[in-house]
């Protein structure tokens, strides 16, 4: 994941990944046509601060080209980049780089330099073209408007007057905690007017391109996925509709809400494009799920799965990685739906070979001799996997 590759990035990804993927109330978008304003190039540095920033950010952009995490396929790279390119235009499109990074988070960003970061556990929450155009038109939105490099400045700038307010209480022996609360929260409200401006463009972004404008649903998905993930742990409900005075980003049920309003507003005109979204990420859903079906929060992961899956089909694949997902957290009722899934994926067709191994590890660890025959098969379909000795030595040291 990028927070683990680096070190020096870290302090940049702090206040990138707070822009993330926010969306606020607007205020009411104009009738009419969307037409985009011209376009007026790639933003140039001003003065010092802002050079220096550019410095990091190539910096750090060229360590994430050559990154591990970074997913290479060509077909899903292509997929998203067109995407991006239909909902903000060609032109504007021309400075932006696309990296699609290996990370379990539901979120992107835009960096002011044009450095563009999707997560797969974006792509895996999502459904469609027109929602991806959504997510990434948000995002756009706060580039062009260079709220980012807004932030950035801000933070540099407060963290500069918290230094001295605290320092001149030491000197005098005044409390300045308040001071600098209210500054906090300052910061945090100008945060809020952000997103409002960035998300009202989105819904324009997407009303003036090819897609149908389709993120109230997405909101919708995030509330039920927290509600799980809660369910799981425990934890008390929390209302979704309203935020704190030390919220940085709207409600998801204000987000939802707004949509909602917005989508009205437009109808359904415009491409859904779930079936192509399908089609484009399905070869990458193993790695999308990955962090999702390793991960500790089995209700948020199985949530993801069950929600594709209602929405664009059950695949092979697509079972096979929830079956995965019963068969690591390993409770005795988890084993048998873990077997039933691996059966329907590898009865769908198409299935992947860790289908086999999948219902072979199971039946073995259920009792069952037939799981040494699902795992011969994993075998031969995938002779050169990188577990494939130990599944040899498995199969070898048994009766």
């Amino acid at each position: 994941m990028i927070g683990s590759l680096f070190g020096r990035g870290m302090g940049l990804l702090a206040w990138l990944g707070g822009i993330g993927l926010a969306a606020g109330p607007a205020d009411g978008a104009a009738a009419g046509p969307f037409v985009r304003p011209p376009y007026a190039g790639a933003y140039e540095p001003q003065g010092v601060d802002e050079r220096g920033l550019w410095m990091d950010l190539d910096e750090f952009e060229r360590d994430l080209g050559q990154s591990p995490g970074v997913v290479r396929d060509p077909g899903l790279n292509a997929f998203v980049r067109q995407v991006l390119c239909d909902t903000v235009g060609a032109d504007r499109c021309g400075a932006l780089r696309c990296y699609i990074v290996a990370d379990s988070r539901f979120n992107a960003f835009m960096a002011p330099n044009g450095m563009t970061v999707i997560y797969t556990g974006l792509l895996a929450r999502l459904h469609s073209q027109a929602e991806l155009a959504g997510v990434l038109g948000h995002e756009f939105a706060h580039f062009e408007r260079r709220h980012s490099l807004a932030g950035a400045l801000r933070q540099r700038s407060a963290g500069n007057w918290s230094a001295w307010i605290s320092l001149l209480g030491v000197l005098t022996a005044v409390r300045t905690g308040a001071v600098r609360q209210e500054l906090q929260i300052g910061l945090i409200a100008f945060t809020r007017g952000q997103e409002g401006e960035a998300d009202a463009l989105a819904a324009r972004l997407v009303e003036g391109s090819r897609f149908r404008l389709a993120m109230a649903a997405v909101w919708r998905r995030a509330i039920e996925e927290d509600d799980a993930l809660r369910r799981e742990k425990g934890l008390r409900r929390v209302r979704h509709d309203i935020t704190s005075l030390a919220d940085d980003h709207p409600a998801d049920g204000q987000r939802m809400a707004m949509f909602a309003a917005e989508e009205l507003r437009v109808g359904s005109r415009g491409l859904d494009g779930g079936a192509e979204y399908a089609a484009a990420t399905e070869p990458e859903l193993p790695l999308l799920f990955a962090a999702l079906v390793r991960g500790r929060d089995f209700a948020v992961a199985d949530y993801v799965l069950r929600s594709r899956g209602e929405a664009l089909g059950w695949s092979g694949a697509l079972l096979t990685l929830r079956g995965d997902l019963f068969r690591l957290r390993g409770h005795p009722r988890d084993l048998v739906t873990a077997e039933e899934l691996f059966g329907q994926a590898i009865a769908a067709g198409r299935a992947p070979p860790e289908a086999w191994r999948g219902l072979g590890l199971v039946q073995l660890r259920r009792g069952n001799a037939a799981g040494k025959a699902a795992l011969a098969s994993y075998l031969t379909l995938a002779p050169s996997a990188a577990d494939a000795p130990l599944i040899r030595n498995l199969l070898d040291s048994g009766p």
